[in-house]
Order: C-alpha cells, then sequence, then structure tokens
C-alpha cells in the first residue's frame, strides 16, 4: 500500500493530473477505509491463492483494466494516464510478491524439474501463446464491443454526471477494441491457460478416477459431478472465479467511491 501510493505520487506529474476532474472528493472515512480493505484483500487473495508475482501482476492487470479503460473512453482521460495508473497497480502488487515467493515452476520452465510442469512443449511454443492471447484479446473485445452497441452508453448517462463523451462508444470497430485489448490478451493467457495446462495430476486426481458409480453413496456421487474435475479443470475454473470476482469488486468500488 506504501509502495502504491508512493508510485502514483511519483507519477502524478506525469500524466495524472487529469484524473482530478472526473475524480470525486474522498473525505468519509469509510471511503478511504474500503479502499484499503480492499487492496488488502487483493493481496490475501493472491497469498492465500498461491499465487507468484507474475500471477498477481497479471491478475492486478485484467482487475483494473476495465475501470481505467472506461476512464479513457468515456471521460477523455489520456491513455498515457490509464497506463501509468496500470503500471503502478502492477508494480506494487508484483514487488512484494517477487520478494517473498518464488516464481511458479510453470513461470521458470528451463529451470524446474520435468516432473514439476506438462506440456512443456506447448508451453514453449510461440504460436500457440500467440493464438491463445489473440483470441482472448478478441473475448474481450468482443464483450466490450457488444456492451458498447448495446445497453453501457445508456446505463452510463443514467447513472453518471461527469461523462465527457459517448463517441468512443458509438463509433467503436471491433478490431480497434481487440487491439486496444492485446495486453489483456497476453496477461489473460499467462493467468488462466499457461497455470492449467502445465498443472500436473495430484491425489484428487487419482482418488477421481477410482470413482465407481455403482458403488458410490449419493454425496460421493455429487461431489463428483461438483468438483470431479482433473486438476488442470480445476486450476482453470478457480483463476476464472478470482478472475471474475476481483474485476467486478474492483470496477464497482472504484467505480461507486471515485468517479463523479
Amino acid at each position: 500500500m506504501v509502495l502504491s501510493s508512493g508510485l502514483y505520487t511519483l507519477t502524478s506529474q506525469f500524466g495524472t493530473g487529469d484524473l482530478a476532474g472526473v475524480m470525486k472528493r474522498r473525505d468519509e472515512w469509510w471511503e478511504i477505509s474500503g479502499l484499503l480493505a480492499w487492496k488488502a484483500t487483493e493481496l490475501g487473495i493472491g497469498w492465500w491463492g498461491e499465487y507468484d508475482a507474475l500471477d498477481l501482476g497479471y491478475l492486478t492487470l485484467l482487475s483494473h483494466m476495465p475501470y481505467l479503460y472506461l476512464l479513457t473512453t468515456f471521460y477523455a482521460v489520456r491513455p498515457t494516464t490509464m497506463w501509468l495508473g496500470i503500471i503502478n497497480d502492477v508494480v506494487s502488487t508484483y514487488v512484494p510478491f517477487a520478494l517473498l515467493r518464488d516464481k511458479a515452476p510453470v513461470h521458470r520452465l528451463e529451470a524446474s524439474k520435468k516432473s514439476e510442469v506438462a506440456n512443456r512443449s506447448i508451453l514453449n511454443d510461440l504460436s500457440i501463446k500467440l493464438y491463445t492471447s489473440l483470441l482472448a484479446a478478441a473475448a474481450y473485445g468482443l464483450v466490450v464491443y457488444g456492451s458498447f452497441r448495446t445497453w453501457l452508453p445508456a446505463y452510463l448517462i443514467v447513472h453518471f454526471d461527469g461523462l465527457k463523451d459517448l463517441s468512443g462508444a458509438h463509433e467503436a470497430a471491433f478490431p480497434v477494441i481487440m487491439f486496444g485489448f492485446l495486453v489483456s490478451g497476453h496477461a489473460a493467457q499467462s493467468f488462466l491457460f499457461r497455470p492449467a495446462l502445465g498443472a500436473k495430476p495430484d491425489a484428487h486426481d487419482l482418488r477421481m478416477a477410482e470413482f465407481d458409480p455403482a458403488t458410490a453413496t449419493f454425496g460421493e456421487t455429487v461431489w463428483y459431478n461438483v468438483w470431479g474435475h482433473s486438476k488442470r479443470s480445476r486450476i482453470l475454473i478457480k483463476r476464472t472465479a478470482t478472475l471474475a470476482f476481483t474485476s467486478a469488486m474492483q470496477t464497482g468500488l472504484r467505480t461507486f467511491i471515485t468517479v463523479e
């Protein structure tokens, strides 16, 4: 938290000044406490989720991008300001974890043992990295493009007083939006696809392989159907849920507390 405040103070003279025109004054104790509590929660999610510095950096980028992207699109905040904000947020979460926790084997393939990571040839394939990053960027772009063309402009007009420009929504083209999310696409494939693909079977997988529906109890059958997935699938489900939760909370809190 101290690092984050210091970085914002340091970079304020380079581009974050245009945020002042769209931000509310945070004078209430509960507003400041809420943002501090959420920052601590983000770090706690990373620690107890056993993420390394890269994982938490990617998660921070993905969860903070929607809020800052909307400020750039509808509040005339400069792209340089948006990227300075994202870099500050990512660095302030990356550095503590880089000092306190080693990189996961999937993020250091050259130094890891063969028994620690599966599908090494796929993880090292640059074309697969490119295609999955483009696919993730397209998914982000499609959601944003669909929102621009349907409900989002009307919702913003009704609920926000400080809007400066809606042309970004009405003139939006899908290829341009997708291009703007290429960095997010790379972060998504690194946070979701890479750890799941590199996962090795664990004891849970062995127990599920021994499941016999003919002799299992009702409770065992329910548990098998709900959470009898492979380790790869469980990692993907948990990380996707974490990303959805942190993105919703980050966007909702920052919008409610800070945006006019």
